[in-house]
Parts: structure tokens; sequence; C-alpha cells
């Protein structure tokens, strides 16, 4: 009896999970349809007092950099499909002090030094770097994390950075709902033919 108790709840509870990734499945493909509408809007001003805006993700935004602060080097592909370096600058907008975030271009090599000091840019935006690491990440709660543009004119010596795509977003709760309902029936099957051996056995 307290065997089939227990074989009941977790397979209620997988159920349960299954039905739940299928609900965020639902919202995930909403919210893909939301962004590739938001990617064929007109091109608008980056927001530098508010740069964490989940409603700006995919869209074309525009944004000067006064100067450029410093740069980091993460792995990256190009619009040609080569993988390669993503050269991000942290830029200052002087009227307002707002420090934001562009991807300027791939390069072959970790060590390039773009010649790029600051100017105009253009390009879609999505979020900036994860710093927190995969520890501080896994440990610390969910934070907004600010906008880059990801520009479509590439720093000298630099080749563009493939432009972000919504619609190549993939919505992985519907394999994760299938796992869960998956993992149910196998459950069950393995008890049911557990219970069958045990009643051969006692006949």
């Amino acid at each position: 009896m307290l065997a089939t108790l227990l074989v009941g709840l977790a397979v209620a509870t997988m159920i349960a999970l299954g039905f739940w990734q299928l609900g965020r499945a639902r919202e995930r493909d909403a919210g893909k349809q939301q962004m590739v509408a938001h990617s064929r809007l007109p091109v608008v001003e980056y927001p530098y007092g508010d740069g964490d805006r989940e409603d700006l993700m995919f869209r074309r935004l525009s944004a000067t950099c006064d100067a450029v602060n410093s740069w980091e080097v993460r792995g990256g592909e190009a619009v040609d499909g080569r993988s390669g370096w993503r050269h991000i600058a942290t830029c200052i907008s002087q009227s307002n002090h707002a420090i934001f975030k562009v991807d300027m271009g791939i390069s072959s090599a970790p060590d390039a030094r773009p010649a790029w000091t600051g100017g105009s840019v253009v390009g879609r935006a999505v979020h900036a770097p994860d710093t927190r690491g995969i520890v501080g990440g896994a440990l610390r709660r969910k934070v907004a994390r600010p906008l880059m543009i990801v520009s479509e004119t590439p720093a000298p010596g630099l080749s563009p950075s493939r432009q972000p795509d919504p619609s190549e977003e993939t919505n992985s709760s519907w394999s994760y709902a299938g796992q869960w309902f998956l993992f149910a029936l196998t459950a069950l099957v393995i008890y049911v033919i557990a219970l069958r051996r045990r009643w051969r056995e006692s006949a």
C-alpha cells in the first residue's frame, strides 16, 4: 500500500510538472511572436535612462557612443557564419552620463585591438552578457539585465556580428513537458511490471 501511494504521488507530481511546462511553452511562444513583431518596428533611440527595458528586446536601436570606457571579448558569430570573437565596447553617453554596451564586431583572434573610439551605432538589442558567472548566476536571484546593441556597422578591422533573430529562439519547454509525461508513463509501466512479478511469485 505504501509503495502504491508513493508511486502515485510521484506520477501525479510528474504529470503536474508536465502541464506546468505546457503552460510555460505557450507563454514562451507568445513572447517569441511578440519579439518577432518588435524586430520589424522602426528604429528608436536607445533608452539611456532605462537600459533594461524588455519591450525593446530585438528592436533596432540607435545610440551615440561619446567615449569607449573599456572592451571585453566573448565568443560570437559573424554575418557570414564564421565563428570568432565578439568585441564589446562599454560606451559612455556624455549628455546623460549613461553607460551601455555595444557589440562592435567579430575578429578571428581574441587579442585584436579595435580602432574605434566611439560614434553613432545602429543595431538590434539583446541582453548584455551576464558577468556573474555560472556559480553566481545559480546562487543569486534573477536580475534585470541591460540591453546591448549589436552594431550593424563593425569597428574598423572587424567583421559585422550576426544580428540576433528572435524567430530562431528555441522553446525547450515543449520537450520538457514531453519528458515529464514520459517519466510518468515509465514509472507506471515499471510499477505495473513489478506488481505482476510479485503476483506471479506469490501464486
